[in-house]
C-alpha cells in the first residue's frame, strides 16, 4: 500500500497538475492544440524553475526533502513561488493582456499561495490536497459537470495517500483540499466578472 500511496502522490503532485492547467485553460479558450501547447511549454519553464530551486535547496540543506515535510521550511518555498508567479504574471500580461484567463488563474494561484503561507503558521496544510481539489474543480468549471464527476475520485485518493505516507494528518489534508477548492471557486467567480 505504501508504494501505491507514493505513486499516487507522484502522479497527482501539484507540479504535475500545474503543468497541465495552462494547456487546458488555453485550449478551452481557443480550441487550438498548438497554441495551448505553446503556453503549456512556456508555463512549464516556471514550474521547472520552482522544482529546480527545491532540488538545489534540498542539496544545500535549506529543505529536508522535496515534499517540504517540515512546516518551518515551507515559507521559504512559498516565497520562491510568489516571486516566480509574479514574473509569470508579468510575462502573460505582456503577451496576452491583463484580462486573459491565464492571468486570472495565475492571480488565483498567487492568492492561494499567500493563503497557504498564512495557514502554514497554524498547521502544515496539505499542498497536494489543495492542488488536487483546485485542479478537479477547474476541470469541472472548464469542461463541465461530467468531466468533474469523472475525475473527482482523485481528491479522496490523494488525501488517502498523503495520510498513508504520514505526510499529513486527516485534518491537514482536508484543510488543504477545502482551501484549494474555495480559492478556485472564488477565482472563477471573480474571473467571470472580468472576462
Amino acid at each position: 500500500m505504501i508504494y501505491f500511496a507514493k505513486a499516487v502522490s507522484i502522479i497527482f503532485h501539484p507540479a504535475i497538475l500545474i503543468l497541465f492547467l495552462p494547456f487546458l485553460v488555453v485550449y478551452r479558450q481557443t480550441e487550438s492544440s498548438f497554441y495551448a501547447l505553446k503556453w503549456q511549454i512556456f508555463s512549464a519553464l516556471f514550474v521547472f524553475l520552482a522544482g529546480l530551486l527545491v532540488f538545489l535547496g534540498e542539496a544545500a540543506g535549506v529543505f529536508s526533502d522535496s515534499d517540504l515535510t517540515k512546516r518551518n521550511e515551507r515559507n521559504k518555498f512559498y516565497t520562491m513561488v510568489i516571486i516566480l508567479l509574479a514574473l509569470y504574471i508579468v510575462a502573460v500580461v505582456f503577451f496576452k493582456g491583463i484580462f486573459s484567463p491565464l492571468v486570472i488563474i495565475s492571480f488565483g494561484i498567487l492568492f492561494g499561495v499567500v493563503l497557504f503561507t498564512i495557514a502554514n503558521h497554524l498547521i502544515k496544510i496539505s499542498i497536494h490536497s489543495g492542488a488536487v481539489c483546485a485542479f478537479v474543480i477547474s476541470l469541472g468549471i472548464l469542461y463541465g459537470i461530467n468531466i468533474f464527476f469523472a475525475v473527482v475520485w482523485i481528491v479522496p485518493l490523494t488525501i488517502w495517500a498523503r495520510i498513508m505516507l504520514k505526510r499529513h494528518t486527516i485534518y491537514e489534508a482536508i484543510s488543504g483540499g477545502t482551501l484549494g477548492g474555495i480559492i478556485t471557486i472564488v477565482t472563477y467567480l471573480i474571473g467571470k466578472n472580468f472576462l
